[in-house]
């Protein structure tokens, strides 16, 4: 169902903000990118939003980060601004993170530190690509730095929804995407307590009714992400700030607790949970996200970067360059996942000035279980993802 016309208004006025150029990033693969270059900036910030969503999601934290940095942003394949065929294999996991690579490739700047700020099924995205990178001979395009909100370490499983009819689907996207919205936004946020919440719910429904339905499905129904390996590999080499939204109803901060703790393998690694916010956090208290965000890519730049130790180069892959990637684990299995759940404790500081929506995380329990990844396919299925999911 496509956008009304107050919708499209909304749109077209959010656009008029972040304006974008179709760049073809590699043969047949053309992206909406919103770029500020900063001739003579020391730092690069690459922002990646999530399933279904749009380069919009980061409106505040690109304010943030172009004040002293060069800001990349872009609408992954099929959705926001980018083309939308009707192919499926487009919207593949290994197709899409293939494109992030290709956008990392194009604007790194040697000698400048980049960091990748993702949210959602887009951190899965940010990881695969930072494990190729740091696997391959000779190592790909660097990432020094990853922040990563709403994250989570598995993907959810695919429910029988994402196997009916496209039209069917397209009839039911109203109804999805305000399923969507009573849970991955705040109860504060659909009261419309701050500005910045009552923007959202206007937004929102207007990016939902703009998501291609085919495109949905066959995103959905290969989504994937790399494996606990790759990850750990990652979290031995790269900085991570993870951050939650405390009342996350789609992932749950045990969810991210989860990633944090194979994130905590070498480098430094913090998780914090912002208060009163759900699963759109950045935009529903940005102050709280960029105060986090601000000090952390402040210390991304003042790290000296470490060299590749021999431990690293030899569990590298072999025979590997960054063009050809590696390959991901398929989607887990309920037998596959144990039973029991584990405990992690980190109690990481805070930076100055977070405010009172931030907060470092205590001790947090558990595993994405069998209702919650349900519940957040179901509720994000195509179309129904506002600002990326």
């Amino acid at each position: 169902m496509p956008p009304s016309s107050d919708q499209l208004a909304v749109l077209d006025a959010a656009h008029e903000a972040l304006p974008v150029e179709l760049v073809e990033v590699r043969p047949g693969r053309t992206l909406a990118i919103h770029s500020q270059p900063r001739p003579g900036a020391e730092q690069t910030v690459l922002f990646v939003h999530g399933s279904c969503g749009s380069l919009l999601q980061w409106k505040d934290q690109i304010a943030l980060a172009a004040k002293e940095r060069a800001v990349v942003a872009f609408d992954t394949f099929g959705c926001g601004r980018s083309p939308k065929p009707p192919e499926w294999d487009a919207y593949s996991f290994a197709e899409l993170r293939d494109d992030l690579a290709a956008v990392l490739a194009r604007f790194s700047v040697p000698g400048r530190t980049m960091v990748v700020v993702a949210h959602s099924a887009g951190c899965s995205l940010a990881l695969a690509v930072a494990a190729a990178s740091l696997a391959s001979t000779p190592p790909g395009p660097p990432i020094d730095g990853l922040c990563l909100m709403g994250a989570f370490a598995e993907p959810p499983r695919v429910p029988s929804i994402f196997y009916l009819p496209t039209f069917v689907l397209s009839l039911m996207q109203p109804r999805l995407s305000a399923g969507f919205e009573a849970l991955a936004l705040h109860a504060d946020t659909r009261a419309g307590k701050t500005a910045a919440r009552r923007y959202l719910l206007g937004l929102a429904p207007a990016v939902n009714a703009a998501n291609d339905m085919f495109m949905c499905k066959a995103y959905y129904r290969q989504l994937s992400a790399p494996s606990k390996e790759e990850i750990q590999s990652v979290g031995a080499e790269v900085p991570c700030l993870l951050i939650a939204g405390e009342d996350d109803a789609l992932v749950p901060p045990e969810s991210t607790a989860e990633l944090h703790a194979l994130l905590s393998s070498g480098a430094p690694s913090e998780m914090h949970s912002v208060r009163a916010t759900s699963h759109q956090l950045m935009q529903e208290d940005p102050e709280a996200v960029n105060a986090l965000l601000g000090a952390f890519l402040q210390s991304v730049y003042a790290r000296p970067k470490p060299k590749k130790t021999a431990k690293a180069r030899a569990s590298a892959v072999p025979d590997k360059s960054f063009a050809s990637q590696t390959r991901f684990s398929s989607l887990p299995s309920e037998e596959s996942r144990p039973a029991a759940r584990r405990a992690h404790r980190f109690e990481p500081a805070l930076p100055a000035g977070a405010g009172p929506g931030a907060r470092g995380t205590g001790i947090l329990r558990g595993r994405m279980g069998r209702r919650e990844s349900a519940r957040m396919v179901n509720a994000a299925v195509a179309g129904s993802h506002p600002t990326g999911g």
